[in-house]
């Protein structure tokens, strides 16, 4: 993010008097240096904040008992070298909202303002000058508010169209004025930003896209395949999978018809098996009730198991023409950074109302799946998740705000997930001749129905694992290898000691299999399958 002077340099001001602001802050910070933050008695720098709730329909205003009027909120830098962050913390302070987000985070205005003589904790305080900087921030109006009494007597939304009425300061009237005037172009930039998009990056996608398989058809069967195996696993390691996955079921038919084994096993690796079961119930309802002919409206496919908006989406502008927004992590980051909203991308309204954007901006017939596709491409490519993007490769880079305040790192804006449950397990490879014990998963929750190795709760030493093989009835014979591994599921992590163990005999509660059924036919989740190897 820029520093505090390269942002007050980049500020372009409206007329001379916002220009005389910015010129005599800059020259009292030249003399000053640092003490300029730290409240002279002369003038210092303050922070301030316009805030607007979600709809733009009211602002957020507090009654300072100091200026006897309803006003924004703010208070003195004290030394802060990011006074976003500053505007958002006294705004949470005075005001008791929790979630405050930036409109941008660009200054939005400089003004040199007068204060007046007063008493504050029963300190006479002179008289003196504000050189303030404002922010733009949204919040809900559904949050409750709190006061903070040390200045202010009052907190409440204010309707846009009464404020006037409720500040009763006449010289700040053409500034808020002024500040909420700049707000609205600024949320209406972003509408035009996006519309820039179709245009930059077809030319951009014709040139520099990816040959990938599922991108030479629009059979709906194959791209809707792709987008299932795609989601959270990298393209490379697709390929393979969506090869041999249709070279065994070529169409929705085959698909329909497979075994649970066939289908688990031509998953194997790509986890979350949920996704292929979800794939086969899709396929019986289309072969049953669209006589084996995928739908092509988008609300029919996205009733299907298993397809959410985004793959609905996907499949309805790529195999049918239709301009229906898909919107993923690759698109959420895309454009969360070129119009620097930080609105959390991982709450579904935000997906939404983007969403609603880019329909409105979509081309249509063969450039709708096109621009699915270049927008999908740019997230994957050169606006990258981990890491810093590619903008020197970006067709975009000339109109994206991130770049320009150099806020890429702080988007797209996420809420952070719960730290993950650590469970600690035990695992069994208990081998008796060339069979090795296997055992089926429950038929609900985490690996629902998949096979398993035998396995624990907590972490046993050799002893008390031996104790466990002969609990079983397997007559253990030794404990030949220890190994140790780590599984990452979303919501928990498993840290596993595997033990494998020869044993004389086999019982009745364990499935036996052979090295050949379980290396070709029996689909073993990557948590246990690592002890394979």
């Amino acid at each position: 993010m820029k520093t505090l002077r390269e942002q007050i340099l980049a500020y372009e001001p409206a007329d001379k008097m916002e220009q005389t602001s910015k010129t005599q802050l800059l020259q009292q910070w030249d003399v000053l240096g640092q003490e300029f933050f730290r409240r002279p008695e002369q003038g210092h720098v303050t922070v301030s904040s316009l805030i607007l709730n979600e709809q733009q329909t009211a602002m957020l205003m507090v009654y300072h008992n100091v200026y006897q009027s309803w006003s924004w909120t703010g208070g003195h830098g004290d030394g802060a070298e990011d006074l976003l962050q500053k505007a958002i913390e006294e705004a949470q302070e005075e005001t008791g909202i929790e979630k405050v987000l930036p409109v941008s985070s660009e200054i939005i205005s400089i003004d040199v303002l007068p204060v007046q003589a007063h008493s504050k904790n029963g300190k006479e305080i002179k008289a003196h000058i504000h050189y303030n900087i404002t922010y733009g921030l949204l919040a809900s109006d559904k949050e409750p508010l709190t006061v903070n009494a040390d200045e202010n007597s009052k907190v409440s939304w204010i309707p846009l169209s009464q404020w006037q009425q409720y500040c009763s300061e006449p010289h700040m009237v053409p500034v808020y004025e002024k500040i909420l005037l700049r707000i609205k172009q600024i949320l209406q930039r972003r509408q035009e930003l996006l519309a820039r998009l179709p245009e930059q990056l077809l030319s951009w996608y014709a040139q520099y896209a990816r040959v990938l398989p599922w991108r030479q058809t629009r059979d709906p069967y194959h791209v809707w395949l792709s987008e299932i195996m795609l989601q959270q696993t990298r393209v490379e390691a697709v390929k393979g999978y969506y090869q041999r996955f249709l070279e065994q079921l070529p169409d929705i038919a085959s698909l329909a018809e497979a075994s649970e084994e066939l289908l688990l096993k031509l998953w194997e690796g790509l986890g979350y098996y949920s996704r292929v079961r979800n794939m086969q119930k899709a396929a019986k309802i289309i072969m049953t009730e669209y006589h084996g002919v995928f739908p092509s409206a988008y609300q029919a496919i996205r009733a299907l198991p298993g397809i959410g908006d985004y793959t609905a989406g996907a499949i309805a502008s790529i195999c049918f023409g239709s301009p229906t927004p898909a919107v993923d992590g690759n698109v959420l980051r895309v454009c969360s950074r070129i119009t620097e909203n930080f609105a959390d991308v991982l709450e579904n309204r935000t997906k939404k109302e983007l969403q609603e954007q880019l329909a409105a901006i979509y081309p249509v017939g063969a450039q709708a799946y096109l621009f699915n596709q270049s927008l999908m491409e740019l997230g994957a490519t050169i606006c990258v998740p981990n890491g810093a993007p590619k903008c020197m490769l970006c067709p975009m880079q000339q109109w994206c705000l991130a770049y320009a305040n150099d806020t890429w790192a702080q988007l797209p804006r996420k809420k952070p997930r719960k730290k993950r449950r650590v469970e600690e397990k035990t695992i069994f490879i208990l081998r008796c001749k060339e069979c090795t014990a296997l055992e089926k998963r429950p038929s609900h929750g985490l690996l629902a129905a998949l096979w398993q190795f035998p396995n624990v709760e907590g972490c046993l030493d050799t002893q008390q694992a031996l104790n466990q093989a002969t609990s079983w009835g397997v007559n253990p014979c030794n404990v030949e290898e220890v190994r140790t591994g780590k599984h990452i599921f979303t919501h928990v992590e498993w840290h596993m000691t595997c033990y494998i163990i020869q044993c004389r005999s086999k019982n009745a509660l364990f499935v036996w299999a052979d090295k050949e059924n379980l290396q070709r036919t029996i689909a073993l989740p990557t948590a246990f399958r690592q002890f394979c190897k």
